[in-house]
């Protein structure tokens, strides 16, 4: 595994490493933040502005550029392009004055304190972890899946995958069918997004699990999103399980078999298999169950946010929008931990506004029972998702880094 540091501190950074060895205190304490999801990006733009003294901060990922989940959609109906939905996370570790590795995390040793990497990277020994990684959609029991679906995370391989389905959709030459499993917001929207660039070319299939497309959207949501996929010609099905995936089909649980040129995986998230085997208390499916401070339940040095977190006696999406709001409750208990204050509970929104783009310059707007479809919502999406990404564009150079 290739690994690039950049281990630019910032001048204050380096003048108290210094005082501390030369006076006899003890080295700076080690912060390990694994993954680059939503969380931990704006907790470093944050760090970047009010860095932790006497802490030094490591970032690992096994990417270097993070995708921005909310401009997905966009970039695949060709609205964004692939560098506006991306954060730089060498260039944000260099702001934040924290070292980067690049490098993919294969476990912890929680007796020792370290995070394991692979055989030609030594392991990071850490005094705080704090983990927000994500996941990738279940394929558990599905004969071929593995092999033929594409999933929708990690977002390259998804990217990679739709260009070559673009790349072989022929040109009104034959059938062509493309199939999305998972009928969550993730995937229809993935779909409308599809359809847009393709549509004419492809006939487009979303297979769900459950009675309902969008769940945990109110009615309103419902009938406006499937008036609208009947209207473009995107078929449904409901109540259905993908058993098996091969070459140029999927076969389903009832033994019906649909043609599948491509195969789209949007289901639910499953976390890193490490988590658990490190020894983590997790849930029965993988997640890293915490407190409401963010904490472990076996471990009070290791936080966790994010799509990656079970909090103990809450019951959260894996939405984005939570892992946003995460930032600041985490950034608190970090620095509370490490000075020794007490530390305080998350506490989530009750509601959250969802804006699920329709890839034709508007959006549906859910927010608890209401519901509605404007090219109003298009805009305030957009200009929410322009704003996020703004605070990672143009970052100052720190003073350190200046010849």
């Amino acid at each position: 595994m290739d690994e690039t540091e950049t281990s630019t501190r910032k001048s204050g950074h380096s003048i108290l490493n210094c005082m501390a060895n030369s006076s006899g205190v003890s080295a700076p304490r080690e912060l390990i933040l694994i993954g680059g999801g939503h969380t931990h990006v704006l907790l470093l733009r944050e760090l970047g502005k009010n860095p932790l003294r006497t802490v030094r901060l490591t970032l690992v990922s096994d990417v270097k550029d993070a995708p921005y989940s909310g401009m997905l959609p966009g970039h695949i109906s060709g609205i964004y392009s692939r560098a506006e939905m991306q954060i730089d996370l060498p260039r944000l570790c260099n702001f934040a004055g924290a070292r980067f590795i690049h490098a993919k995390v294969l476990g912890l040793d929680l007796a020792r304190k370290q995070v394991l990497l692979p055989d030609n990277v030594a392991p990071v020994a850490a005094d705080l972890v704090s983990i927000n990684v994500g996941g990738t959609p279940s394929m558990e029991d599905v004969a071929g899946a593995e092999s033929w679906a594409i999933p929708a995370k990690p977002v390259p391989e998804l990217i990679r995958g739709w260009q070559r389905a673009v790349a072989t959709a022929p040109g009104g030459m034959g059938p062509f069918h493309i199939v999305i499993v998972g009928g969550g917001a993730g995937g229809v929207e993935l779909a409308l997004a599809m359809h847009s660039q393709v549509g004419h070319k492809a006939a487009f299939t979303i297979i769900h699990g459950a009675a309902q497309l969008l769940p945990g959207h109110n009615s309103g949501v419902h009938r406006i999103m499937s008036r609208l996929l009947e209207k473009r010609g995107i078929a449904t099905i409901m109540n259905a399980r993908v058993v098996e995936v091969v070459a140029d089909s999927v076969r389903l649980d009832d033994g019906r078999c649909l043609p599948a040129d491509f195969a789209f995986w949007v289901t639910r998230i499953a976390p890193p298999a490490w988590l658990a085997q490190s020894g983590l208390d997790t849930t029965p499916d993988g997640f890293v169950r915490t407190g409401p401070t963010l904490q472990a339940i076996n471990y009070s040095w290791i936080f966790a946010a994010g799509d990656v977190v079970a909090i103990e006696g809450q019951k959260l999406p894996k939405s984005g929008v939570f892992a946003v709001r995460m930032a600041k409750p985490l950034e608190n208990n970090l620095r509370a931990y490490l000075s020794g204050n007490s530390l305080r509970n998350y506490k989530p929104q009750r509601r959250s506004l969802s804006l699920i783009g329709t890839a034709d310059g508007r959006a549906i707007a859910s927010y608890g029972c209401l519901a509605g479809r404007s090219v109003l919502f298009w805009h305030w999406k957009t200009w929410i998702d322009r704003r996020f990404m703004r605070q990672f564009q143009n970052l100052p150079v720190p003073f350190s880094s200046i010849p």
